[in-house]
C-alpha cells in the first residue's frame, strides 16, 4: 500500500467517524455539544488529508 492509499483508507475512516458523531448527536441530545464538537474535528482531519492527497498526486 502506498501513501496515497493508505490516506484513502484515513480519509474513509474519518467520513465513518463523523457520521457516527453526527448519528449520536440525534440520538443523545444530553451530549449534542460534545459529538457536535467531535464531527468538526472529524471534519478538519477530513480537510487536512485531502489536502496531503492532492499534494502528492502533483
Amino acid at each position: 500500500m502506498g501513501p496515497i492509499e493508505a490516506l484513502e483508507l484515513a480519509l474513509g475512516k474519518e467520513i465513518e467517524a463523523r457520521d457516527m458523531y453526527e448519528k449520536f448527536s440525534y440520538q443523545y441530545p444530553a451530549t449534542k455539544e460534545i459529538f457536535t464538537f467531535l464531527m468538526n474535528e472529524e471534519a478538519k482531519h477530513k480537510q487536512l488529508i485531502e489536502k496531503r492527497i492532492v499534494e502528492l498526486q502533483d
